[in-house]
């Protein structure tokens, strides 16, 4: 059943992702700073199964008149379902789709999970759209990091090592990766937050600075992450001072690197594709992660690094035959004009797209 967000249910939501093993972005404590942040936690719901008692699948939803969304906006990373098993999946996707006075919305969902398997199948010859959200890049951290730097181009391995010395000549390069914990949590956030608001951001909006519900997410969420364990945050120094910021999650095998700041005055030493290189090498240093999951879209600088992608979805389901014809041609027609236009912009354009759209929606 879709019900409001029950105190009771947070502990063995929480256990249950754990146990199963899904991304840190499942977890309530992550979902809940990003509601209570956006002004959301009045609408989240939560749609559950139990068997013989117990939970065994939990996927959050914000349900209205006319339709049942997952809860995301420009600052989700993932929406990830918690399913102890297929068969979790399949009666969720049923229980789902029995609401079919108005559309299902599933937004930035893997398009491998069980539960976006599971509504494709119980969806049948009802009209539906499925777009690519992003194709989010990740590397393969398991086995030697000697091997790593042959699975490069061999311009990529050039330039890598051509920025690293140019580094090396410009000062004293250190790198670290703090918890949190023991540790000044704010002096941290806002050295990092203060990197991540590059001038172009913060001109477009995009940056977390420009929104004080966005620095509230992401300061909420480090607190909630620290407690947990799974925050890392990350620094590339020159002579002791902090040119590129990693913020990011570690659980489990993954190694996640959510949100990237730099410093543009050092821009000709390539500060962010070297704290993502330190962050490839910091994931291989460490024998129980086996991946870095660099999140967004696949950009270039990316793609030459990654092992393969992971494709997020945005699957609807729309409630009847004839408004759901109408509708998936006319959500297809406007998907594949706005792909067309999106190829052809660079990644700072995008962004304050993004951001204006983002506006105009609040």
């Amino acid at each position: 059943m879709i019900q409001p967000l029950d105190p009771d249910l947070i502990d063995p939501w929480d256990a249950l992702a754990l146990r199963t093993g899904a991304p840190v972005f499942a977890r309530p404590g992550w979902l809940t700073a990003w509601a209570d942040a956006f002004g959301r936690r009045d609408d989240l719901r939560a749609l559950t199964v139990h068997r013989d008692g117990a939970l065994v699948g939990v996927l959050p939803v914000t349900a209205g008149p006319l339709a049942v969304r997952t809860p995301t906006n420009s600052e989700t990373a993932l929406i990830a379902p918690v399913t102890a098993d297929d068969d979790a999946a399949g009666e969720l996707a049923q229980r789902l789709l029995a609401r079919r006075v108005g559309t299902v919305d599933l937004d930035a969902v893997l398009a491998d999970h069980p539960l976006t398997r599971a509504v494709r199948a119980a969806a049948g010859s009802t009209p539906a759209t499925e777009t690519v959200r992003c194709s989010s890049p990740w590397v393969d951290t398991s086995g030697d990091a000697a091997d790593f730097p042959q699975r490069l181009s061999r311009n990529r391995r050039h330039g890598l090592k051509r920025l690293a010395k140019r580094l090396a000549e410009a000062g004293e390069v250190s790198f670290d990766v703090h918890h949190g914990r023991e540790e000044d949590l704010g002096e941290l956030l806002r050295d990092g937050l203060r990197l991540e608001a590059r001038e172009w951001k913060l001109a477009a909006g995009s940056a977390i600075a420009s929104s004080p519900a966005r620095v509230s997410f992401y300061t909420q969420a480090a607190r909630w992450a620290a407690d947990a364990g799974v925050l890392r945050l990350a620094f590339l120094r020159l002579d002791g001072r902090a040119i590129a910021f990693g913020y990011c999650l570690q659980q489990g095998p993954t190694l996640h690197f959510l949100k990237l700041g730099m410093d543009d005055d050092h821009a000709k030493l390539g500060p962010g594709m070297m704290i993502t290189k330190q962050l490839i090498d910091h994931a291989f240093a460490q024998p129980e992660v086996r991946e870095l999951d660099l999140l967004g879209e696949n950009e270039s600088y990316k793609a030459d690094l990654a092992s393969g992608v992971r494709e997020q979805v945005r699957l609807r389901v729309y409630p009847t035959p004839g408004l759901g014809t109408v509708q998936r041609k006319g959500t297809e027609a406007v998907a594949d004009l706005r792909k067309a236009a999106v190829a052809r912009l660079s990644g700072p354009t995008r962004e304050r797209l993004l951001a204006l759209r983002n506006r105009l929606q609040r």
